[in-house]
């Protein structure tokens, strides 16, 4: 077994027994904090969404389809006026890493369980009158959600960056999703989870909280689970086949970034050419250009 592989299993049941104790020896103390706390007994079938992604992301031609998607919205939305380059560097696949790319699909699941039953019955998110049929439901959705992520992952991986010579600006394509799906976004996401306890049932922040506890131990070590799988097995089969496929659609491979920014240069617009940062003169437009 790789040294990788070694510290992503390691790490992973360093975590998953880590969340046994604090499930039921930690937790049962606390509860006696939070009498407003009434257990919920349907959470454990929240596994669901963590094993959804697993049936999808190890399908080629799906993880491939993502990636192809994704880096389609970004050139159709955001990619005007620019060119793609993708920079061949190594990056090791470490387990913290892979930790902080579980939070995101962690707090989505849990930002969509918690919405969707919000608005079908706001009692629901906190007790256990929703039905089992409808409970399962959600469970799909949210899975279904969080398996769009590796779109986001691969381009990274790929390490694609797009260059802007109207804005003199060199971005990667991965960036903006990281805003929404990544650490920040998820932090973003379980407080939003909290204040909807607080409001749905006038639940304390404390029990609040402690919910929001709940919810990571028997559901955070899935999520990291499916995260190793797809950082070990999958991300390695199909990233080659990616690469092929960026070459095809010309996206090029370049050591640095200097040729490129030398031949944007040359053939920018001459009105950007008229204004360099070392000109005291100032700026003079004519009436073509406004």
């Amino acid at each position: 077994m790789e040294k990788t592989a070694r510290t992503h299993l390691l790490g992973f049941l360093i975590v998953a027994v880590v969340a046994l104790v604090l499930h039921y020896f930690v937790l049962p103390v606390l509860r006696l904090r939070v009498p407003e706390f009434r257990p919920e007994p349907l959470y454990w079938l929240a596994l669901i969404a963590a094993l959804v992604p697993l049936v999808l992301w190890p399908i080629p031609r799906f993880s491939r389809g993502l990636a192809r998607v994704t880096y389609g919205f970004h050139r159709r939305f955001l990619g005007k006026g620019g060119t793609y380059v993708r920079l061949p560097v190594a990056t090791p696949v470490r387990f913290r890493d892979t930790v902080l790319l579980a939070i995101g699909p962690f707090a989505i699941d849990l930002f969509v369980i918690s919405e969707v039953l919000y608005l079908l019955a706001p009692k629901a998110a906190t007790t256990s009158r929703f039905s089992l049929a409808g409970f399962v439901l959600v469970l799909l959705l949210a899975g279904l959600l969080t398996s769009l992520l590796p779109g986001a992952w691969l381009l990274a991986a790929l390490e694609l960056r797009f260059i802007n010579p109207s804005r003199g600006e060199v971005v990667r394509p991965a960036e903006i999703f990281e805003r929404t799906v990544g650490p920040a976004g998820a932090v973003f996401l379980l407080a939003s989870y909290v204040t909807l306890l607080h409001t749905s049932e006038s639940l304390s922040y404390e029990a609040a909280l402690f919910d929001l506890g709940l919810w990571t131990v028997r559901l955070f070590p899935a999520v990291l689970g499916a995260v190793c799988v797809y950082r070990l097995v999958v991300e390695p089969r199909v990233l080659p086949s990616l690469r092929v496929w960026c070459a095809k659609a010309g996206i090029r491979t370049r050591s640095t970034l200097s040729t490129d920014l030398q031949t944007l240069a040359t053939t920018t617009p001459a009105k950007a050419a008229r204004a360099p940062a070392e000109d005291p003169r100032p700026l003079v437009f004519d009436e073509t250009e406004l």
